[in-house]
């Protein structure tokens, strides 16, 4: 039985290997060594955890017993910064389950009445899919490339 909840700090290195096991797969391949050594050093980051205990950076993950099968986070009450599901759950539901979830979560908020994400290029089809639109060209930074995009949550 799949269920999606708030994950605790016990719960969070777990989160982030799920992580960091999927980035090398799908996104590390076209991404520069620069940005592979950025993004690991973003999933390490001591401050990242620290807002993560405060409360200010919410991971949700959706468990299929007690293993957890995807990840999707939000920061600044609006944007995703991670959405990652293990191999062998992709195409099943999971990453829009995750998804809705947080849009429910961010409604029930009020604090915003859009999200927005910095789409891997691997990533930005399925974005499309769910509903966002490009505000800019893809871009690089830090060797990490993405697409910027928004998502108008819509009571």
């Amino acid at each position: 039985m799949m269920k999606i909840a708030r994950i605790g700090e016990n719960e969070f290195p777990d989160a982030m290997e799920l992580v960091w096991r999927v980035f090398l797969k799908y996104n590390a391949p076209s991404y520069s060594a620069e940005g592979i050594h950025n993004f690991k050093k973003f999933l390490g980051d001591e401050k990242l955890y620290e807002l993560f205990c405060n409360g200010d950076y919410v991971i949700f993950a959706c468990f299929d017993e007690d293993t957890i099968c995807g990840v999707i986070s939000l920061r600044n009450e609006s944007h995703i910064s991670l959405l990652f599901v293990k191999d062998e759950y992709q195409g099943t539901g999971v990453a829009t389950a995750l998804f809705s979830h947080l849009c429910s979560y961010c409604r029930s908020r009020g604090e915003t009445d859009f999200i927005t994400v910095n789409s891997s290029p691997y990533a930005v089809e399925y974005y499309r899919q769910l509903g966002f639109e490009p505000t800019d060209l893809m871009q690089t930074s830090d060797g990490i490339t993405y697409t910027p995009m928004r998502y108008e949550l819509l009571s």
